[in-house]
C-alpha cells in the first residue's frame, strides 16, 4: 500500500470535498492532490533520490500535511524532526540521517544560522511560512508553483 493512495481514492471519490483547513486556507482534495504532486515533483528536480531524507522542522499546518505526502510519492523518506530539539541536537540529527532537504517554518527560521553552521552540507532549505523567504531559502508556494 502506498502512502498516498488515500488521497488518490478520496480524489476519485469526492475531489471538490474539503480535505484541509489552515487558518483561512482551505484545499479540496483534488487541490491537494495537485499540490502534492507539484512538490513530489520540484523535490525530484531539486536532485532528491529514491530513498534521500526530507527533512521537516515546524508546527503543524497544511503545508506539513502537503510534505508527510509528497516525500513519499518522491520516493524518499520523510525526517520529521522534533521541535523541542536544540539547534545542536537538531543539526546532529540532520547530519546522522544524511538529510538532503530541510523544510522549515516560521517558528524555527531563527534557528538556520545555526543549522547551517553545524551542518554545511545541508544541500537545500524550503521555507514554509507565510512571510518571505530567508536568505538562502526557496519559497515553499514559489516552489509548487513552479516560478
Amino acid at each position: 500500500m502506498y502512502l498516498t493512495q488515500g488521497l488518490h481514492r478520496a480524489v476519485q471519490q469526492n475531489p471538490n470535498g474539503i480535505m484541509t483547513i489552515f487558518g483561512d486556507r482551505q484545499r479540496t482534495f483534488a487541490e491537494v492532490a495537485d499540490r502534492v504532486a507539484r512538490l513530489a515533483g520540484a523535490l525530484r528536480g531539486l536532485g532528491v533520490g529514491d530513498g534521500d531524507r526530507v527533512a521537516f522542522l515546524g508546527l503543524n499546518s497544511d503545508r506539513y500535511h502537503e510534505y508527510l505526502l509528497a516525500v513519499p510519492w518522491a520516493n524518499a523518506v520523510l525526517n520529521p524532526v522534533n521541535i523541542r530539539w536544540s539547534a545542536a541536537e537538531i543539526v546532529y540529527s540532520l547530519r546522522d540521517s544524511d538529510s538532503k532537504v530541510l523544510f522549515i517554518d516560521d517558528a524555527f527560521a531563527k534557528l538556520l544560522p545555526e543549522i547551517r553552521q553545524g551542518y554545511p552540507e545541508l544541500a537545500t532549505v524550503i521555507h514554509t511560512g507565510d512571510g518571505p523567504a530567508p536568505e538562502g531559502t526557496l519559497s515553499y508556494e514559489e516552489l509548487i508553483s513552479g516560478v
